[in-house]
């Protein structure tokens, strides 16, 4: 019958807590996409739905990219500041125009 160590031969990788934290730091980096673009006309349709959900007070689904993610929030439209092109939810999440990338009814 062999006698296997099991996970005490992998011990010494684990070891350096420094090098599993780089490991860890690459692997998360490696996940992240770069932000898709959109075009003027989606733009336009976008920002007709964030008005129309907001005058109706509807639930919206808002896709939206966020530091190398794509995110998705489920909530009404709360306050829209055109200013700084900001939209507020009510589930306390704030979105800038530029990052919402889909809308659509929930």
């Amino acid at each position: 019958m062999n006698k296997d160590r099991g996970m005490i031969k992998w011990a010494p990788f684990n070891s350096l807590i420094n090098s599993q934290y780089l490991i860890n730091s690459l692997v998360f980096e490696k996940t992240k996409i770069n932000k898709p673009t959109i075009s003027e006309e989606e733009q336009k349709i976008i920002e007709e739905k964030i008005i129309e959900a907001l005058y109706c007070q509807t639930t919206i689904i808002i896709t939206y990219y966020q530091n190398g993610f794509l995110l998705k929030t489920k909530s009404k439209i709360k306050k829209i500041d055109s200013i700084y092109k900001t939209i507020y939810l009510e589930n306390h999440t704030k979105l800038l125009f530029n990052q919402i990338l889909k809308i659509t009814n929930g």
